[in-house]
C-alpha cells in the first residue's frame, strides 16, 4: 500500500482500489459539554477510484458496485475537504483481470441515479 495526496489522485488511473479515511458528521445525543469533549468521527471507506466531481464543492467518487450489463456504478461521494488520508491498495493494471468492468472506465462514468418522486396515495373512507 502506498499513501497518496489529493493532488496525486489525478495521476493514478480510474479503477484503482483505494482506501480513504475521512471525517464524517454524527448525530450523537448528549449534554453540551460531552459534545465539546467528544473526538471527531473518522470513517474508513474503500472502493474503486472513479474520479473527482464538482467545481465548487469537489467530491471524491468511490465505486462500490456495478450493474454488469449496463456498466452503471454505485458510488460514495466524499467531500475532498473532509479527506484525511488516501491509500492506494491495488493499482488498476492489477485489478483489471478481476473486475472486468474497470476496462470500460473512460473519461465519463455513468453513476446510478435514484428517482425521488413522491408517491401519491388516496385515502378512501367508508
Amino acid at each position: 500500500m502506498r499513501r497518496l495526496s489529493v493532488k496525486e489522485l489525478a495521476l493514478i488511473p480510474k479503477g484503482s482500489l483505494i482506501m480513504v479515511r475521512w471525517r464524517d458528521a454524527n448525530e450523537d445525543r448528549c449534554k453540551l459539554d460531552e459534545h465539546v469533549q467528544s473526538p471527531e468521527l473518522s470513517c474508513k471507506d474503500w472502493g474503486l477510484y472513479l474520479g473527482i466531481s464538482g467545481r465548487k464543492h469537489r467530491m471524491l467518487l468511490l465505486g462500490k458496485d456495478v450493474v454488469e450489463m449496463h456498466v452503471e456504478w454505485g458510488a460514495t461521494r466524499i467531500p475532498l475537504e473532509l479527506v484525511e488520508e488516501i491509500m492506494l491498495v491495488v493499482p488498476r493494471e492489477d485489478l483489471v483481470t478481476v473486475v472486468q468492468e474497470v476496462q470500460t472506465l473512460g473519461r465519463r462514468i455513468r453513476l446510478r441515479r435514484y428517482n425521488r418522486r413522491k408517491e401519491r396515495y388516496s385515502v378512501y373512507s367508508d
